[in-house]
């Protein structure tokens, strides 16, 4: 009998199961199954970019053990890039705003990264920029950053089309970045170009309206005022990224906070899925769609991350009551 190597915990990043979540649809609909994503050791997707962009800067000689780096992030990247640049000996420096949950923030602290909350939500990105810049530290910038699509693209796409056999027709996914559902959708769309791409879009985001009032129109000019505020942590946007592709986007669809919530309790009372916002968010939307196709369509969506991140946001009663948002 052969021994079974024992493996480091920073090393199982990437290779999430795949959930079948048929409870949430109709008979007749699509199968509807999702990635687990919060399976990483950080708890979310932002592990792979993570890693990724430290070994391809690694590689490149762009940074060395002992340098600083710099993360603006809504959350989750700020705790990927914190655990994996402690074990890989740099210093990181986290970028977030005032939305960003205190499960996350103190996720981040205790990995001894410094952790800078920006007042303006919508300035936390260029707060970073400016202080990399200024002090000659490495900025991921991971809205902009070619390597964010390019992870997804070479690790989580092919991972989706071998556990569905190649038999996925839809993809759903939220974004904030981009690089996931851009990614992910470029390589399935060079498998099978018939599969659609669903961006589910926060209801109070403004890239649905860059989608159809700006791209779809080829107006290069099109601007949208900032958005409205919303709940759910990680996905949307006041504006796109360059890491946003809108030409593999089919459709776009909103969604909105109560929805996405209500979702994040029913997948933990039906599955016992304890999971973040931007995870009911996508399976919320990938139900809907799912429940307009047949049983001949296989709808996959993305579990983003914990939902122990947002204990005390989506999974409490207080504050879910003085947003009017009723369980």
């Amino acid at each position: 009998m052969s021994e079974t190597k024992p493996t480091k915990f920073s090393q199982l990043i990437g290779n999430t199961p795949l959930v079948d979540l048929g409870n949430f649809v109709n008979k007749n609909s699509a199968k509807l199954y999702a990635k687990c994503e919060f399976l990483n050791p950080g708890c979310s997707m932002k592990d792979r970019i993570a890693e990724y962009i430290l070994d391809r800067m690694q590689m490149a000689g762009k940074i060395k053990k002992g340098d600083t780096i710099v993360c603006a992030s809504s959350g989750n990247t700020g705790c990927s890039f914190a655990l994996l640049g402690s074990i890989k000996g740099y210093s990181i420096i986290v970028v977030t705003s005032k939305k960003c949950s205190i499960e996350k923030q103190n996720h981040i602290r205790a990995l001894k990264a410094k952790l800078i909350v920006v007042d303006d939500r919508s300035n936390y990105m260029e707060y970073a920029r400016r202080l990399a810049e200024e002090n000659g530290y490495f900025a991921v910038d991971q809205y902009n950053n070619p390597y964010n699509p390019e992870t997804y693209y070479k690790t989580l796409g092919p991972e989706i089309w071998k556990q569905t056999n190649g038999k996925i027709t839809y993809f759903v996914m939220t974004g904030s970045t981009f690089g996931c559902i851009t990614g992910t959708a470029k390589f399935l769309k060079e498998k099978n170009p018939k599969i659609k791409v669903i961006l589910a879009d926060p209801l109070h985001s403004n890239i649905y309206d860059y989608y159809y009032n700006g791209y779809k129109k080829n107006n290069d000019n099109y601007y949208v005022n900032e958005n409205k505020s919303y709940i759910i942590e990680g996905a949307g946007k006041y504006k796109p990224t360059k890491c946003l592709d809108f030409s593999i986007i089919d459709r776009v669809v909103k969604i909105s906070d109560r929805d996405a919530i209500l979702c994040c309790h029913e997948l933990l009372q039906k599955e016992g899925l304890l999971v973040g916002g931007s995870s009911g968010l996508n399976v919320f939307a990938a139900k809907i769609t799912a429940e307009r196709l047949t049983p001949n369509d296989v709808v996959v969506t993305i579990l983003c991350d914990s939902g122990i991140k947002y204990l005390s946001k989506i999974y409490d009663r207080e504050f879910l009551n003085q947003n009017n948002i009723n369980l």
